[in-house]
């Protein structure tokens, strides 16, 4: 009880609704209030997370929570730690789900218990669908969708790549709001990399190209005041964006082709990396890096 009042721990998220395979980043806030330094992370074990839907059945855990190193938060010091979820637990199926964290203070058994919070996982309506095969891949073949689901009561769109039977996601792109009146246009270049370009404000448009391993290599804004941008296939087979003006915005995104993709020409598989700390807030001494 003395740790409880001493330690403040709490679980919560910068969305709680997520697409079925959507990264699901959950937010670890941590106060030390015990007026001496506070030592966390010593045991590999630390930091456990359990998730149940809402009818209280626990989710299958399918991997670990890889060792976040130990560290030290300061006398009256605050850490905020940001983990996916997606990798560790089944949660594969539309519904409501509680996640809960147990965090051990130190050494020992003294540990701190939150108060579960609440997240939703939702489907979709596929706008598009495209099979594919992968350029140095040799036979393999990989489909994209285009899925449009609802949030906050607004349209967001997601690029989501699988196999061609959708039993398997490779990643779940979030490509941003999307307005009703304009649905978005896609299309495909010479090396099997996917353009989306859509509608978010009155005349403000995103470009994003994404390839096959799932990386988004292209973000770029647009603006049109003369009638509906549109994407444009050349006879080489490149896209572009024609009748709109490119405007640079601080959310462009624009990688070199050496950064792009993992493994021969851009060909990746399903992640099996279970570190999942995720660019953390980092507390003021020896603290984990983000991995």
């Amino acid at each position: 009880m003395t740790v409880h009042a001493q330690v403040d721990v709490k679980l919560e998220f910068d969305q709680n609704k997520f697409l079925t395979g959507e990264t699901s980043e959950v937010i670890l806030r941590v106060a030390n209030f015990t007026g001496a330094p506070l030592r966390l992370g010593e045991r590999s074990d630390w930091l456990r997370f359990s998730v149940e839907n809402v009818s209280g059945v626990g989710v299958a855990r399918i991997a670990d929570l890889e060792d976040t190193g130990a560290f030290t938060l300061k006398p009256g010091a605050r850490a905020t730690l940001r983990f996916d979820l997606t990798p560790l637990f089944k949660i594969d199926q539309v519904g409501r789900y509680n996640v809960s964290a147990t965090v051990y203070t130190g050494s020992g058994e003294d540990h701190v218990i939150t108060a579960p919070a609440e997240f939703e996982v939702m489907t979709g309506v596929v706008l598009w669908e495209r099979e594919f095969g992968v350029l140095g891949g040799g036979a393999e073949r990989r489909r994209y969708a285009i899925v449009q689901a609802n949030y906050l009561k607004r349209a967001r769109i997601f690029a989501v790549i699988t196999n061609p039977e959708a039993s398997v996601t490779y990643k779940v792109v979030p490509l941003g709001t999307v307005v009703s009146f304009n649905p978005p246009s896609m299309a495909m270049d010479a090396q099997n990399r996917l353009h989306v370009l859509h509608q978010y404000g009155a005349d403000d448009f995103l470009h994003h190209r994404i390839h096959s391993d799932g990386t988004l290599a292209v973000r770029h804004t647009y603006m049109s005041r003369v009638g509906r941008p549109m994407l444009g296939v050349d006879g080489t087979g490149d896209v572009a964006v024609v009748r709109a003006t490119r405007r640079p915005s601080t959310q462009d995104i624009s990688l070199a082709e050496d950064s792009v993709g993992s493994g021969t020409n851009g060909v990746a598989t399903a992640s099996s990396k279970t570190n999942l700390l995720m660019a953390p807030t980092l507390p003021p001494t020896g603290a984990p890096k983000a991995r």
